[in-house]
């Protein structure tokens, strides 16, 4: 008799998705938003803006000067003073490539014509400067 004075309450053993699906979501939102910035390199350099046809470059080295005057060989750190030196030796295995300088636009006139001099004593013979087409204005057809 005891039995029918006392309510059987059944136990629930169910876990709850809902919460945990959302905090999932929220986890692969946040997740998405920081990823691009994650890949970025380890230096911007924002280079400046002409008017110009788009050209179809062959092989190309490239020399990045950041800001502080930072000097990157294919996205690479080098020391200033070791620049030509290892210039030399990619020159050696692509004699015909083409020497990019991209250059951010605040560094200074000096320091890319710096880097220019290493890379001719490395015995660089075609060097570019690297630009951002503006085609809203450009004249050059």
């Amino acid at each position: 008799m005891q039995n029918h004075l006392r309510p059987q309450h059944k136990l629930i053993a169910e876990i709850n998705m809902v919460p945990f699906t959302d905090v999932v979501l929220v986890l692969l939102v946040i997740f998405m938003v920081t990823t691009p910035f994650l890949f970025q390199g380890s230096f911007q350099i924002k280079l400046p803006k002409v008017a110009a046809p788009s050209p179809n470059l062959p092989e190309t080295i490239t020399i990045t000067v950041a800001p502080g005057d930072k000097v990157f060989l294919n996205d690479k750190e080098v020391p200033a003073g070791d620049l030509s030196n290892q210039l030399k030796l990619l020159i050696q295995q692509k004699p015909s490539a083409i020497v990019m300088i991209n250059a951010d636009k605040t560094v200074t006139h000096g320091a890319v014509a710096e880097v220019m001099s290493q890379a001719y004593v490395a015995g660089v013979t075609k060097v570019g400067i690297a630009v951002e087409i503006n085609n809203q204005n450009s004249v050059i057809k």
